[in-house]
């Protein structure tokens, strides 16, 4: 009889996962994921280049403000030639006194008159203008609102409305 051979298959060895190992590289995965995301520059990250348009509006902008400051500078000049004024009246009480600077006190007394006139007729005119330009700006109804009105839409329609007002004004000077 011969001899029956029997060949001894290996047996395979199969690695045995666990789930709780799974679910942890899962996490660990997503984690690494939004950390690169976080860390990434996103389109929003792009310098902030302003156009010539935007340039333009916010020096006509400047110019509003530098407008506003000089009437503010106007009016600080007249309450200045009031106190002055006041001042000349104290002083104009001392020397006419003197009978003999009479006519330099009549002098002092027409130069401020004159002044005076000046400073008021300047005042009327810019309160004129000032009335003048509340009467014919209106603002849309987007920019009423106080936060509104330093938005690039609102500044450009108060500048449009600043030139065609001026335009007129000078239209009707001329």
């Amino acid at each position: 009889m011969a001899k029956a051979t029997t060949t001894v298959v290996p047996k395979s060895r199969t690695i045995h996962i666990r789930p709780l190992f799974s679910f942890a590289c899962g996490v660990a995965l997503m984690l690494g994921g939004a950390l690169v995301y976080w860390l990434e520059p996103g389109p929003t990250a792009r310098p902030v280049v302003a156009s010539d348009h935007e340039r333009a509006e916010l020096a006509s902008a400047r110019a509003l403000h530098r407008a506003r400051e000089r009437e503010a500078q106007a009016r600080a000049e007249l309450e200045r030639q009031a106190a002055e004024e006041a001042a000349e009246r104290r002083r104009r009480a001392m020397v006419e006194a003197d009978a003999a600077s009479e006519a330099a006190a009549r002098r002092q007394r027409e130069e401020l008159a004159e002044r005076r006139a000046e400073a008021e007729r300047a005042q009327r005119a810019s309160d004129e203008s000032e009335d003048a330009w509340k009467r014919f700006y209106r603002p849309s109804a987007n920019c009423r609102d106080a936060a509104s009105t330093a938005t690039v839409e609102c500044v450009n329609e108060y500048v449009k409305a600043k030139r065609e007002f001026q335009s007129r004004a000078v239209a009707r000077t001329n």
